[in-house]
């Protein structure tokens, strides 16, 4: 008896946790229609026009480096005040591309220089530490290859910088140029907007700790340098900046109003290489950053909203044991073992899964609006059930392996083909999301049997996400033949099948 009242008390242990969770959710949310009037802010004035360099970090992208480079070349700035850097570590054709569009902009009189370091050391981190060093600017902007930045976006977010000498860099909002390509697509868009429209608006507006999301931005240099500069220790090198950058007294603005149009990946493969590189570089930059956040120095709020960042993937593991335990834990149930406990667990649980609905719903409704957002918020919760095991294996890596490799999420650009040349595969992995679904579809149909209808469609949308992902990256693997030997990522202590 002993240890199946431990299973009940643990198993409700957990729930609690995430209800705790769902607590700063449902803060987030009322803090939104509190602060809805100050989604837009007022521009300050602009009494002069300081240099600004647009950085372009680019690592073989040869189908949307050079739409980048031409937005970044109308931008409105005084042309004598403007550099742009294209910062091209790539190996494949895309300095060819590069060279040819910087050499015709050139001629037409833009400041723009094509940066070859040879190597990739630092990754991102290593080429916009390069690229400050060969310049002089006042600050500087960063667009990743797959951003289009609108004219007039120095122009929104460089005089907040001006005006206030505390403020270290303008973060805007990511837009989603191919968000209704597919629903691979759009699942991620509403997925991302509970980061973009939520979570980062209510941030600044309450004046807490948020992060630079290293693009669609602008930094100011004397902060990035007085913070230490570009550290390469982890994947996550904008939370890693952020954190060093309020650890100095200085604060972040986000403006969701301006809208910088971006890609999704067009792939299941990429999608994930893009959550674990998240993930894990989330891990990493808690393991370096651990001692300021467990320590008083920081309000306690700044902590939960830093801690919710680089290491909100917690919730995969934990969420995973929950539904492995849910079989002796329904059997527990009609044994009728702690009754009382059953109810208090099922209401938290329900509490629970609402606040995190309402807030997917929240977020989607300010950007898509009304009915619709309704209509494609389980896609969007299938997708972040779908990751439970991608992203746990990412976490564990990240706390107890090396660095790795900086793995970049490839875009299709204007030919809408679905890439996934150099993305790191894990066929195992991949299988395992199958099976784990397989056996969540067995519980979702005990769970039905035995009338616990609530339960049941909560678990839906997790298995569907998961056999969606694991079977989608499983017949994608197995169709390029990839070879079943693992190649060993240099720097990381985890296994994954390389394919060039």
């Amino acid at each position: 008896m002993e240890w199946e009242s431990f299973i009940v008390i643990f198993y409700a242990g957990l729930l609690t946790f995430f209800a705790i969770v769902s607590l700063r959710y449902l803060f987030h949310i009322v803090a939104f229609f509190v602060l809805r009037d100050k989604w837009s802010l007022k521009r300050p004035t602009l009494r002069r026009y300081p240099k600004v360099c647009v950085q372009l970090p680019v690592f073989n992208e040869p189908f949307v480096v050079e739409r980048v480079i031409r937005a970044a070349a109308k931008l409105k700035w005084p042309l004598d005040k403007l550099e742009i850097q294209v910062l091209d570590d790539s190996t494949d054709d895309t300095p060819h591309k590069v060279a040819k569009v910087v050499a015709e902009l050139k001629k037409e009189g833009i400041n723009i220089s094509h940066i070859r370091r040879g190597s990739r050391e630092g990754f991102k981190a290593g080429a916009l530490a390069y690229g400050m060093s060969l310049s002089d600017a006042d600050y500087f902007a960063i667009f990743d290859a797959d951003f289009i930045p609108p004219q007039d976006f120095l122009l929104q977010t460089v005089p907040f910088l001006e005006n206030d000498p505390k403020l270290a860099g303008v973060q805007t909002r990511w837009g989603f140029s191919n968000k209704d390509v597919s629903f691979l697509a759009k699942a991620q868009a509403y997925m991302l907007n509970l980061h973009f429209v939520l979570e980062q608006f209510v941030r600044s507006r309450l004046g807490l700790w948020l992060t630079f999301n290293g693009t669609a931005g602008v930094l100011k240099r004397i902060a990035v340098e007085w913070a230490g500069g570009w550290q390469t220790e982890t994947l996550t090198e904008d939370s890693d900046l952020s954190i060093r950058l309020y650890n100095r007294g200085y604060r972040i603005l986000y403006l969701p109003d301006v809208e910088v149009p971006s890609e999704l990946p067009d792939s299941v493969l990429a999608f994930k290489a893009q959550q674990r590189r998240w993930a894990k570089g989330g891990a990493q930059v808690l393991k370096k950053h651990l001692r300021i956040l467990l320590s008083g120095q920081w309000p306690l709020l700044w902590r939960v909203e830093a801690f919710m960042q680089t290491f909100g993937n917690i919730g995969y593991p934990l969420g995973l044991l929950l539904t492995f335990l849910l079989p002796p834990i329904l059997y527990l149930k009609f044994k009728g073992l702690h009754p009382s406990l059953y109810l208090f667990m099922g209401a938290v649980a329900i509490f629970s899964l609402m606040t995190i609905w309402l807030a997917f719903w929240v977020a989607n409704y300010k950007v898509s609006g009304g009915l619709k957002a309704l209509m494609f918020l389980p896609l969007g919760l299938a997708l972040v059930g779908g990751l439970a095991i991608n992203n746990t294996h990412a976490l564990l890596d990240g706390l107890i392996g090396n660095r790795g490799v900086f793995e970049r999420t490839p875009k299709a650009g204007d030919g809408g083909v679905i890439l996934t040349r150099g993305i790191s595969r894990n066929l195992l992995l991949s299988k395992s999301e199958v099976i784990y679904a397989l056996y969540l579809l067995g519980v979702v149909l005990l769970s039905s049997f035995l009338n616990q209808m609530i339960l049941a469609l909560s678990l839906a949308t997790s298995t569907f996400g998961l056999l969606w992902l694991g079977t989608s990256a499983v017949l994608r693997i197995e169709e390029e033949s990839l070879p079943d030997s693992v190649f060993e990522w240099e720097g990381s202590s985890l296994p994954y099948n390389l394919h060039p």
